[in-house]
C-alpha cells in the first residue's frame, strides 16, 4: 500500500482518505453479508451505518458509534408509537413527524458535538420508521429491522475501526497546547522587558488559541479521561486569554524580575519538565506582578496549569483545585430559526403528501427531514445543498442502473446483496478524491438507500425513477429553505454570536455576579470569542470585533472591582 501513496497523490488521491475509504467499504461489505444472512429485510441500512459512523480515530469512532445507536432507538420508537396512535392516517403522522424532526433540530442546534448528532439523527430515524412503512402489519417489524440494521452497522464499524485505525492521537493537541502555551510566555516576557505590546503578536496569539478550542469537541471523544483532558484544556486556553488580554489592555510597566521567571517557566515547559518546577516558575512570576488584577488573573492560569499538569502525570486532576462547571456558548437564535424552518418546509411537503397520496412524496419528506436537520449546523448549509445535490443524482442514477440493468437477472437476495459489494470499494476513489470528496458520502448512502433488495424482482422505470427523483429533489429543496427562511450563513451566525455577547455584557454591567458565578459565565464568554475568531479566520476578517468585546469586558470587570473597593469598610 505504501509504494501506491505518491502514484495515488499524482492523480490527486489522498492516500490516507483512500486507505479509510478501502477499511470502510471493508466494514460496510461485512455489515451487508451479515445483516443479509440474519435474515434482515434492509440490509443495505447496515451499510449505511458504517459509512456514516466510520470516523479515522478511535475516540471518535466509538462515540460516534454509541450516540447513533441511542439516537436510533429513540427515533424508531417515537416513529412506531407516531404511526400506531394515528391509526396510519397521512396527515396525523406527517404532523406528528414535522414536530418531532423540529424540536430534534431545536435540540441539536442548541447542544454540542455528537451529543447534537445523536439528537439530529433521532428526529429522521423516526422519519425512516414512519415513512417506509407500507402496511400496519410491517411497522413493528421494520422498526425492529431499523434497530437491528443499525447495530449490526455499529459493531462492524467498531470492530473493523478498531482493528485498522490507530489509537486518537490526542498528544498531538496537548503537544500544540503547550508549543503556544510557551509562546505565549515569551511573548509576554518580550514585551514586559521591552514595554512594548507589539512584541505580544497579540491576533497570532488569539488565531493559535481559536484553532486549539476548535479541535476539542473530538479530542474529548471515547472516554470519561479523554472529556477530563479537554475540561482542562479549555480551561488552560481560556485563563491564558484572560491574562494576554491583561497585559494587551493594561499600560506595560517594565519588570525584568518578571520576564527572567516567565522565560524560565517556558524553557521548563519546553523541556517537559517535573510539575513542581514548572509551577515554581510561574509562581515567582505572580509574585513579581505588581498590578492586581493581571496577578489575579496570571494566578488563575497558573491554576489551570496545576490541573492539566497533575493529569498529566496521575491522569486526575489537582485535588487543590475545586472542579467547576464550564457553560458554553448556546445558538438560541439559529435553533429558533432552524425548528421554524423545518416545520414550514416538512409543513409543505406533508400537505402535498396528504392531498395526492403519492407514496413518492413520502420518500420527499424522508430527504427533507435528513437535509434539514444533519445539515443546519453547518457554516452554509445551502452551499453544502450544492455538493449534496451532485452527489445525491449520482448515487441516484447507478441505482436506476443497477435496477434496470443488473437486479432483472438476479434470482435470490443474497446475488442481490452481493452485487453491492463492488459499488462499496469504488465508492473509496470518489472519498479520497479532492475534487469529488465533498459528495462522496452522499453518492454512497443515497445508492444504498435505494437499492431494497426482494425477490421476486421486477423492474418498473417509472417506479424506480420517480422515487429516486423524489429523494434527489430533497437537497433542492432544502437549499431553498437555507436560502430564503432564515439565510444562514458565517455572517449570520457572527451575528448571533454578537447580540448574545452584547446581551451578556450589559447584564453584566448592570449586576456584578458572585466569584464563582463569574468564572462559569466567563467560560461562555471566551468560548463565543473563540468562536468568533473562527469565523474571522474563515471569512480572512479581522480581529477588531473580538478585541473590542475583550475591551468591553475588561473595563465591566475593573468597574465592578472598583466599586468593590469602594464598598469595603475602611
Amino acid at each position: 500500500m505504501q509504494r501506491l501513496r505518491q502514484p495515488l497523490a499524482n492523480l490527486g488521491f489522498d492516500y490516507i482518505r483512500f486507505r479509510f475509504g478501502l477499511r470502510t467499504a471493508l466494514a460496510a461489505c461485512l455489515s451487508l453479508i451479515i445483516a443479509w444472512a440474519l435474515g434482515l429485510e434492509h440490509p443495505q441500512w447496515s451499510a449505511m451505518t458504517v459509512w456514516a459512523v466510520s470516523q479515522p480515530t478511535r475516540g471518535l469512532l466509538l462515540e460516534k458509534g454509541a450516540y447513533r445507536a441511542l439516537g436510533t432507538l429513540i427515533g424508531t420508537l417515537f416513529g412506531i408509537i407516531l404511526v400506531v396512535s394515528a391509526d396510519h392516517q397521512i396527515l396525523p403522522v406527517a404532523i406528528g413527524l414535522t414536530l418531532w424532526v423540529a424540536l430534534c433540530v431545536y435540540i441539536g442546534n442548541l447542544i454540542h458535538g455528537l451529543v447534537s448528532y445523536g439528537t439530529i439523527l433521532a428526529g429522521y430515524s423516526a422519519s425512516m420508521v414512519a415513512l417506509l412503512t407500507r402496511s400496519p402489519d410491517a411497522l413493528l417489524p421494520l422498526g425492529i429491522d431499523r434497530l437491528l440494521t443499525v447495530f449490526v452497522g455499529v459493531m462492524m464499524a467498531l470492530i473493523v475501526g478498531w482493528l485498522f485505525t490507530y489509537k486518537r492521537a490526542e498528544q498531538s493537541l496537548i503537544n500544540q497546547m503547550r508549543r503556544e502555551t510557551i509562546i505565549s510566555l515569551e511573548n509576554v516576557a518580550q514585551s514586559i522587558s521591552k514595554q512594548d505590546k507589539t512584541l505580544l503578536n497579540f491576533d497570532d496569539r488569539l488565531s493559535k488559541l481559536a484553532q486549539i478550542e476548535a479541535q476539542l469537541l473530538e479530542h474529548g471523544t471515547g472516554s470519561p479521561a479523554a472529556h477530563e483532558s479537554a475540561r482542562l484544556v479549555r480551561k488552560v486556553i481560556n485563563s491564558q486569554l484572560e491574562w494576554l488580554a491583561h497585559v494587551y489592555f493594561q499600560p506595560i510597566e517594565r519588570n525584568q524580575e518578571v520576564s527572567e521567571h516567565l522565560l524560565d517557566a517556558a524553557n521548563l515547559l519546553r523541556q517537559n519538565a517535573r510539575r513542581t518546577d514548572i509551577l515554581n516558575a510561574l509562581k515567582e512570576a505572580a509574585i513579581g506582578i505588581e498590578q492586581s488584577q493581571l496577578r489575579v488573573a496570571f494566578n488563575e492560569f497558573v491554576d489551570a496549569c496545576d490541573e492539566r499538569l497533575s493529569f498529566r502525570d496521575s491522569g486526575r486532576a489537582a485535588s487543590s483545585t475545586r472542579r467547576s462547571l464550564s457553560l458554553l456558548h448556546r445558538d438560541w437564535i439559529g435553533a429558533r430559526e432552524a425548528s421554524i424552518r423545518t416545520i414550514v418546509i416538512m409543513g409543505l411537503i406533508s400537505l402535498l403528501w396528504w392531498y395526492t397520496e403519492w407514496f413518492q412524496v413520502a420518500f420527499l419528506l424522508l430527504g427533507a427531514s435528513i437535509m434539514l436537520t444533519l445539515f443546519s449546523t453547518t457554516d452554509n448549509p445551502a452551499k453544502t445543498m450544492k455538493t449534496v445535490f451532485v452527489g445525491q443524482c449520482a448515487g441516484a442514477l447507478l441505482s436506476v442502473i443497477m435496477h434496470a440493468a443488473v437486479w432483472p437477472y438476479l434470482n435470490t437476495t443474497g446475488a442481490m446483496v452481493a452485487s453491492l459489494i463492488p459499488i462499496m470499494f469504488i465508492a473509496a476513489l470518489p472519498l479520497s478524491h479532492h475534487r469529488t470528496i465533498n459528495g462522496s458520502m452522499d453518492f454512497v448512502l443515497v445508492f444504498l438507500l435505494l437499492m431494497q433488495p426482494v425477490v421476486p424482482y421486477s423492474f418498473d422505470l417509472f417506479n424506480s425513477f420517480s422515487i429516486a427523483l423524489a429523494v434527489v429533489l430533497a437537497p433542492i429543496i432544502a437549499m431553498l429553505g437555507y436560502k430564503l427562511l432564515y439565510p444562514t450563513n458565517l455572517a449570520r451566525r457572527e451575528h448571533a454570536l454578537s447580540i448574545a455577547i452584547a446581551d451578556e455584557l450589559d447584564a453584566h454591567s448592570r449586576a456584578p455576579l458572585s466569584a464563582s458565578r463569574q468564572r462559569r459565565y466567563r467560560a461562555r464568554f471566551y468560548h463565543r470569542l473563540f468562536k468568533l475568531i473562527q469565523i474571522a479566520d474563515k471569512t480572512h476578517a479581522s480581529y477588531q470585533s473580538v478585541i473590542n468585546w475583550l475591551h468591553r469586558y475588561q473595563q465591566i470587570m475593573v468597574s465592578h472591582e472598583r466599586s468593590m473597593d469602594k464598598n469595603l469598610p475602611r
